[in-house]
C-alpha cells in the first residue's frame, strides 16, 4: 500500500500474463512459493475489496474473451463470481491464480460446452486448490523425510554400539545394568567374552 498503486500492482499482474505464465510456472508449487507475491487478500487488505474483487475480474475476462465459445459472462456473472472467489480462495497468491486461469484456458480442467459458466469455474478452481494442496503436502513430506535421513546420519556418526558403552561404564553401573530385565542377557554376553579375552 505504501509503495505501489493498485494501478501499478493491476499493471505488474495483468491478464496478459496468462499467455506464458505456464512455462515460468510448470508446478503450482512453483507458483506458491514465488518469493513476494501478494495474496489476493492482501489486496483487499492494503486497498479494499473492489481493488481485490475489480483485479479477478480482469483476469476472469481474459479467460470470457479467450474461450471459443458463444455465451460469454454476463456483468452480473461476472461481480458475482469474482466476489464469491475472493471471499472463498482469497488465500492464492496473485500468480497462483493467474497460473490456474492459465490452466483453465488451456482445458486442463472444465470444458465449456458452448457457454463460460460460472458453476465450470468455480468447480475447476476448487480442482486447482486440490492439485495446489497436494504439491506443497508432498513438497511438506518430501523435506520431512529428507530432515529424517539426515537426522538419522547425524546420529549415526555420533552413535555408540551398546557393547562399547558398557565396557565403559564404572562397576557399580555395570551391576544396574546386568539387573535390568532388559539388558542383563546382553550385559552378560559381554562381561563373558570379555572374561575369556582376559
Amino acid at each position: 500500500m505504501k509503495n505501489y498503486l493498485p494501478s501499478q500492482v493491476a499493471k505488474a499482474y495483468n491478464p496478459t500474463l496468462q499467455a506464458g505464465i505456464m512455462a515460468a510456472f510448470p508446478t503450482i508449487l512453483g507458483a506458491h512459493q514465488a518469493k513476494n507475491i501478494p495474496a489476493i487478500v492482501h489486496l483487499a487488505q492494503a486497498y479494499d475489496e473492489d481493488v481485490a474483487v475489480k483485479w479477478i475480474q480482469d483476469q476472469l475476462l481474459q479467460v470470457n474473451e479467450f474461450a471459443g465459445v458463444k455465451a460469454k459472462l454476463s456483468d452480473m456473472q461476472l461481480d458475482e463470481l469474482a466476489i464469491q472467489i475472493r471471499l472463498e480462495y482469497g488465500y492464492l497468491n496473485l500468480f497462483e491464480f493467474i497460473l490456474f486461469c492459465a490452466r483453465l484456458r488451456s482445458g486442463r480442467y472444465e470444458d465449456f460446452y458452448g457457454s463460460v459458466d460460472p458453476m465450470r469455474i468455480l468447480k475447476s478452481l476448487d480442482a486447482f486448490c486440490s492439485d495446489r494442496r497436494d504439491e506443497i503436502w508432498k513438497e511438506a513430506e518430501a523435506k520431512e523425510k529428507e530432515e529424517r535421513e539426515r537426522e538419522y546420519e547425524e546420529n549415526l556418526k555420533n552413535s555408540i554400539s551398546f557393547d562399547d558403552w558398557y565396557r565403559k561404564l564404572p562397576e557399580d553401573k555395570k551391576e544396574e545394568v546386568r539387573t535390568h530385565p532388559y539388558f542383563c542377557q546382553v550385559a552378560k554376553r559381554i562381561d563373558s567374552t570379555d572374561n575369556q579375552n582376559d
